[in-house]
C-alpha cells in the first residue's frame, strides 16, 4: 500500500560525490543565499529514477539529503504492482541502493518521512471508468475536485491529495487492466507526524493497519466506504423503501442535482443553510448508496480496502 516516498537524512555527500551532481543557488526575499545540489540517477536500466537534494545548510542550519524513490518500482520495476511487507522492501531497497554511485551509503530505515503516497489498486475489471465518472462529480471536504473524464479524478488540497485513476492508461501495459487506483499523496512532513503520531516517522512506522485506516478515511469522506454507486432505477427503488415514495422521490431529485452540480453551487443556487442541505444528503447516503449515480444499466459495487498485495 506504499508508492512514492521522499525521506531526509542528516547527512552530506563526500567532496568527491558531489562533482556528480548539480549545483543551484536561489536568492531569498531578504537578500540570503541558498545553496542546493540535486542528482537523478536511474537503475534498471532506467525503469528507476531517483531523485536526489542535498541542501548544505536547511532551516535549522543543519545539512540534510532527500530520497525521493518509487518503492514499487524497487522491488518489481514498476508502480502497478503493489509491495508487501514493509521489511522485506527496506532490505531490498538497501540492496538496491548499493548499486547507485555517488550517493551517501544509507539505510532507508533511518530516513524521516517527508512525502508519503499511499495507495490501493481495486480491481474493477471493465468498470474503471465508470467509477472515475462517478467519483468526479464528488465534494471531499476543503479539497478541490478536478476530473479527467474516463481517465482520473483527484481532490486536491494544498499538501495532499487524494485521486482514483486508471491505471493501466497510466502504465500503458495491459497487465494493469482492470485496476482502479486510489492514491493519496502527504507532501508535508509535519502532516505525516499528525496522522501517524510519531515525532520523527520511518518507514517501519506505516504498518499496513495504519495505510488501510487512512485510505478507508478518504472513502468515507467522499461518502463512498462501504456504499455502492447505484443506477437510477436502483437509486429511486432504494430510497422509496427506506423513507416512503414521496421522501423517496424527494431524495432522489437531489441526487439528479448532485449529479451535475457541486454542493457549493447547490447552496449559492437554493441559498438553503450548509447543515440543512448536509442533513438531506446524509439521508441518502445513510441508505447504503453514495450520493452521486453510475451511467451504466446496473450499480457500482462498493469500494473496499482489503489487506492483500
Amino acid at each position: 500500500m506504499l508508492d512514492t516516498v521522499r525521506l531526509k537524512f542528516k547527512i552530506s555527500p563526500s567532496e568527491e560525490q558531489l562533482q556528480y551532481w548539480t549545483h543551484h543557488t536561489t536568492t531569498t526575499q531578504a537578500g540570503a543565499v541558498r545553496e542546493k545540489y540535486t542528482y537523478n540517477p536511474e537503475l534498471a536500466g532506467g525503469e528507476v529514477r531517483l531523485r536526489c537534494t542535498y541542501f548544505p545548510l536547511d532551516y535549522n542550519s543543519n545539512p540534510m539529503t532527500t530520497l525521493e524513490v518509487s518503492l514499487p518500482k524497487m522491488i518489481h520495476g514498476n508502480n502497478f504492482k503493489m509491495i508487501g511487507s514493509v521489511d522485506g522492501t527496506i532490505k531490498i531497497t538497501n540492496l538496491m541502493m548499493e548499486l547507485v554511485t555517488h550517493f551517501p551509503n544509507v539505510d532507508i530505515a533511518d530516513g524521516e518521512l517527508i512525502r508519503l503516497d499511499l495507495c490501493y489498486n481495486h480491481q474493477v475489471g471493465d468498470m474503471v471508468a465508470d467509477y472515475i465518472n462517478a467519483i468526479g462529480k464528488l465534494d471531499y471536504p476543503h479539497r478541490r475536485t478536478k476530473h479527467h473524464r474516463n481517465e482520473g479524478a483527484e481532490f486536491r488540497s494544498r499538501h495532499v491529495t487524494t485521486k482514483f485513476y486508471d491505471k493501466q492508461q497510466e502504465a500503458g501495459t495491459p497487465d494493469a487492466y482492470g485496476i482502479l487506483r486510489q492514491e493519496t499523496t502527504i507532501l508535508r512532513g509535519k502532516r505525516i507526524k499528525e496522522l501517524t503520531g510519531v515525532k520523527h516517522p520511518k518507514l517501519t512506522d506505516i504498518t499496513p493497519l495504519f495505510a488501510k485506516e487512512q485510505l478507508e478515511k478518504d472513502l468515507e469522506r467522499l461518502k463512498l466506504l462501504d456504499r455502492s454507486i447505484a443506477d437510477r432505477d436502483t437509486a429511486l427503488k432504494l430510497l422509496s423503501e427506506e423513507y416512503g415514495p414521496d421522501a423517496g422521490i424527494y431524495y432522489f431529485g437531489l441526487m439528479q442535482v448532485k449529479q451535475d452540480k457541486p454542493k457549493r453551487r447547490i447552496l449559492a443556487e437554493t441559498q438553503m443553510h450548509p447543515r440543512s442541505l448536509d442533513r438531506r444528503l446524509r439521508k441518502i447516503t445513510d441508505s447504503g448508496i453514495a450520493l452521486i449515480l453510475t451511467e451504466r444499466s446496473t450499480p457500482l459495487p462498493p469500494l473496499r480496502i482489503e489487506n492483500r498485495r
